[in-house]
């Protein structure tokens, strides 16, 4: 437990979800909590996260784990998780945005 001291320290809380409901039509982005050392799921309420990344890993092992973590949110090869990476200038962020994107055009066109 954490004391109510400790919590204006924090970038960010992570709260468990009562009401799933909330998470109807809303985009959920997958991260790495350094803090918690795992990946999370974050719901941002105004709609979307700032566009720049606040943690960059530069090294192989680094990038090597972003790009891990892409490819099991998206459900993609490694190949693809790269792409997507370099399309978003090496923003995982940006890169799950994109491949949203790209996976409602195809939806639309099937419907079509």
């Amino acid at each position: 437990m954490m004391s109510d001291h400790g919590i204006h320290s924090r970038d960010r809380l992570l709260i468990p979800v009562n009401t799933p409901d909330i998470l109807i039509d809303a985009t959920c982005y997958v991260e790495l909590d350094a803090h918690a050392k795992r990946e999370v799921a974050v719901l941002y309420l105004d709609g979307s996260p700032d566009k720049t990344p606040t943690n960059v890993l530069p090294s192989e092992r680094g990038k090597r784990r972003v790009i891990e973590s892409l490819r099991r949110s998206m459900h993609v090869d490694d190949a693809t998780a790269q792409y997507y990476l370099s399309v978003s200038d090496g923003d995982p962020r940006g890169a799950l945005l994109e491949f949203s994107k790209d996976v409602n055009w195809e939806r639309q066109m099937r419907l079509t």
